[in-house]
């Protein structure tokens, strides 16, 4: 694509004398990761305004840059492009570049699962495929079209995560990168409270379907909200434990450091181990097949994959400390429904416990209501000594032992000593409860 291509596709207006015959390299936000022939898009965000950076892209020669807002005169041949919103010429690009590689696009949306599914789905087809993939969690109106300015001729096949705050932005997304395949993890209570009801979650994720015209949808079975879904334009296939699945689980067994499970599939039983200790992951190693069966990828390959898989950084790592103290650390996010998954899986193991818990987040007018329901069901531990840290957690903190921030809660650590437990970190994103994982690696 050549800068006058670019101009027309995000309809913006060159407000200097630059040469626009230019061929583009690359398209950059960052103006540290631009080289010579990029094109830099000046973004307005939180942290800091792409437009005080247009000196320092001009020095490093690129094609063309664009803004939405007003600039000094730079007099410079680089080809300057006003445009109403930077943002949505992300957007405009990156569903430009979709229509021009007619190659299949699978989608991953849902409340909790998303980036484990998305991760399982390349590994999968990554056997057979040239496949493009979201990096970590860039699921949002920047990091789709930042995922889909990286392809390339040779890819054969697109995995992206879709994710969301609010109504219409699963639908704006789906328009861009127009979905082949669908698929929907769970319909839980992350970001309820943007949305105020998981009907109007359901909704949400629902939008996926807008970008497509054809295709297949692979769902969640079991889920209250997603099994009710019925389609004429989609083929629909169900995943689950209920034996009503296309691909069902059964005799599950969990440990601390695994899950070991059956699998129904193709008229097959198949024997499963997961190095991830949790069941309500299950349905996603099962939506992962049900994808890589989809692009013919034989069934004993794909079980390979599922066995070798390993945790991405920060999400249910298990690590062994001193003292015989073995920690599950999923600092990455929290929901209500993945912490109840993992309470239940060391509920059962008979050995000491320390759960340590930040808040969960975005949860708006429910965020007491939600926070009271883990306080009643830590009650029922057994054997646990319950150390919470942040604002949200205050609510339940009678009947355990509150921190207002993670300095608090490591220096309390500081004095304390555990043996022969397991110590359990989880909470939203924004607690940053790693810091609190890397004291326990050190120190314990």
């Amino acid at each position: 694509m050549d800068i006058a291509t670019l101009i027309n596709v995000i309809e913006g207006n060159l407000i200097n004398e630059g040469k626009i015959d230019k061929e583009i390299n690359n398209i950059v936000i960052d103006s540290r990761k631009a080289n010579e022939g990029d094109v830099f898009i000046a973004l307005n965000g939180k942290r800091c305004n792409g437009h005080d950076f247009i000196k320092e892209v001009i020095e490093k020669k690129v094609s063309g840059i664009i803004i939405d807002e007003e600039v000094e005169d730079f007099n410079t041949e680089i080809p300057i492009i006003k445009v109403e919103n930077t943002y949505d010429s992300l957007l405009r690009i990156a569903s430009y570049l979709r229509s021009k590689y007619n190659i299949p696009l699978i989608a991953v949306t849902g409340s909790n699962g998303k980036t484990t599914t998305k991760e399982l789905i390349y590994n999968i087809l990554s056997t057979k495929y040239n496949v493009l993939k979201s990096i970590n969690s860039n699921n949002n109106h920047i990091g789709v079209p930042l995922t889909l300015f990286e392809l390339k001729p040779e890819h054969e096949i697109v995995v992206l995560e879709l994710g969301m705050n609010h109504l219409g932005e699963i639908r704006k997304l789906s328009n861009v990168c127009k979905p082949n395949v669908a698929v929907i993890t769970n319909i839980g209570t992350a970001h309820i409270g943007n949305l105020g009801s998981k009907k109007k979650i359901f909704k949400a994720k629902m939008e996926i379907l807008k970008g497509m015209n054809k295709g297949y949808l692979v769902i969640n079975g079991d889920d209250k909200y997603l099994k009710k879904i019925k389609s004429r334009k989609h083929i629909i296939y169900r995943c689950g434990f209920k034996v009503n699945n296309q691909i069902y689980a059964y005799n599950i067994k969990t440990t601390i450091n695994k899950s070991v499970f059956d699998i129904k599939v193709l008229d097959e039983n198949y024997k499963l181990t997961f190095n991830v200790p949790s069941k309500h992951l299950i349905t996603n190693v099962l939506l992962a097949i049900q994808v890589g069966l989809l692009f013919k990828i034989n069934i004993k390959d794909i079980v390979k994959v599922i066995e070798e898989y390993q945790p991405l950084d920060k999400r249910m790592n298990i690590i062994k400390l001193k003292r015989n103290n073995v920690m599950i650390a999923d600092c990455y996010n929290s929901s209500y429904e993945s912490l109840i998954g993992v309470l239940e899986l060391i509920k059962k193991i008979p050995t000491n416990k320390v759960i340590i818990l930040g808040d969960i987040l975005e949860l708006g007018k429910y965020s007491k209501r939600i926070h009271l329901k883990i306080g009643k069901y830590l009650k029922k531990m057994k054997n646990t000594i319950t150390l919470l840290v942040g604002k949200e957690m205050q609510v339940i903190k009678k009947c355990t032992k509150h921190f207002i921030d993670n300095e608090a809660l490591i220096n309390y650590l500081k004095n304390k000593t555990f043996s022969n437990s397991i110590i359990l970190i989880k909470g939203s994103r924004k607690m940053h409860l790693e810091e609190i994982k890397s004291y326990l690696e050190i120190n314990y």
